[in-house]
């Protein structure tokens, strides 16, 4: 039957009708409804479908009770915004998410004036997904959904659909380490300051990670890659632009690669599954006090300001190159810190009112050399509120240095924000 096969978006009232004419019968990957489903009934028979082998729901389509046989394409009334709703169903009301595909309304053969919606998901690679509010994980089993709850469910049944999300995830920490692994060769070989000699190895490094939660599918293809890196660009960035493109773009498995996108060493991985990996090196630079118009003695240390703005770029970046790759859903941002402990913090304090601010050094932040930390949200969040973002991860960053008298405050948060922006520019 050709809706097996016809995208939902190019379904017609004749696809239906070959339903109706070859006396399609209700299966483990097809269900008709005669009404539009509720919320609770939606979400119950969608899920089971990702949670089995995917199917289809036809709304407005009648079949017998006894064999679940079709037996009239009524269609129904039109619901306006349907699609959306549906969508937004799966998306908020599931764990994780179900990726559906709806059709917009389609005139029923019957030629009433009603009309039919095919709703698609496809055998999902994360499952098992759960309905929200304790309401269970739902499976397809003949023509019924049946509910299992962890006590109860067949030990086989739920191994399988845990170890069909687990390959994801593995998926997501091998890509991730493989990031890092490159990142941390390539400081082995980047020099760092002349004043200093050695590699960038030796400094401190900040590594800012966005990966889909649950990368099952490539988003773009390997030839693709380069060319989206290269086609997000801010030539207006201090002067330099970002990323500067000095080294080109490098090309390993899986992924493309921009060495040194800031003047310091630097590095942006993105790859197939929608991941980019962002890292820089914190290298301890020399600063001075100045006084009014007197310049005193050099202070040296990383430049807070200056890393603040190294997050915001990164993730504007991020925005941008994730509308070109369509990438949408559920993200994991992971920050990393590393070689901290011994390092001091270089900012800026008003001591005289109306007169120029001092630098001034923060002593280095206790006892952690190390740190990882990860916030969870969505690609749609991160483009409509990336400052949220950047405070969520900076209020951990920060307590985690010892210095949570930094972003104690909306205030105080909102000062960081806006000298990282003009750090940057003010881009």
């Amino acid at each position: 039957m050709s809706i097996y096969t016809t995208p939902i978006s190019q379904l017609k009232s004749s696809d239906l009708a070959d339903l109706l004419r070859e006396q399609a019968v209700e299966n483990t990957r097809l269900e008709f409804k005669r009404e539009v489903p509720d919320k609770d009934e939606t979400l119950k028979k969608l899920s089971s479908f990702a949670n089995t082998f995917g199917g289809f729901v036809v709304v407005g389509a009648a079949a017998q009770s006894k064999d679940g046989r079709i037996e009239d394409l009524c269609g129904v009334d039109e619901v306006p915004g349907y699609k959306q709703k549906i969508v937004d169903w799966c998306f908020k009301e599931c764990s994780p998410p179900i990726t559906v595909d709806v059709s917009s309304p389609i005139p029923a053969p019957a030629g009433n004036g009603k009309v039919c919606y095919v709703i698609s998901v496809q055998e999902s690679d994360v499952a098992p997904h759960f309905l929200n509010g304790r309401r269970g994980v739902w499976i397809r089993t003949n023509e019924f959904s049946g509910r299992f709850d962890a006590t109860l469910a067949n030990e086989n049944e739920l191994q399988q659909l845990l170890h069909r999300r687990e390959l994801i995830l593995d998926r997501r920490r091998s890509i991730l380490e493989r990031a890092r692994k490159r990142f941390g060769i390539y400081l082995q070989t980047a020099p760092t300051g002349p004043e200093r000699g050695g590699t960038a190895s030796d400094d401190a490094t900040f590594a800012l990670c966005i990966v889909p939660r649950f990368p099952a599918h490539q988003v773009c293809t390997q030839e693709e890659i380069p060319k989206l890196l290269n086609k997000v660009r801010y030539p207006t960035y201090r002067n330099v632009g970002f990323p500067r493109h000095e080294k080109g773009v490098m090309t390993q498995f899986e992924s493309a690669i921009i060495r040194e996108p800031f003047v310091e060493p630097s590095f942006i991985e993105a790859n197939v599954w929608g991941m980019v990996f962002y890292g820089v090196a914190l290298n301890e630079k020399q600063y001075f006090r100045q006084i009014g118009s007197r310049r005193t003695d050099d202070v040296e240390g990383i430049h807070v300001y200056e890393f603040v703005g190294h997050l915001l770029m990164f993730l504007r970046h991020a925005n941008d190159l994730f509308q070109l790759m369509g990438l949408t859903g559920p993200i994991l941002i992971e920050a990393s810190l590393q070689s901290m402990r011994d390092r001091k913090w270089v900012y800026a304090q008003q001591v005289v009112p109306g007169m120029p601010s001092v630098g001034t050094t923060r002593p280095a932040s206790g006892l952690d050399d190390e740190f990882a930390l990860s916030v969870s949200t969505t690609v749609e969040n991160l483009r409509e509120n990336p400052e949220d973002v950047a405070i969520e991860l900076l209020r951990s960053i920060f307590f985690s240095l010892d210095w949570s008298n930094l972003i104690d405050g909306q205030t105080k948060l909102g000062n960081l924000l806006h000298d990282g922006h003009r750090f940057n520019g003010n881009l």
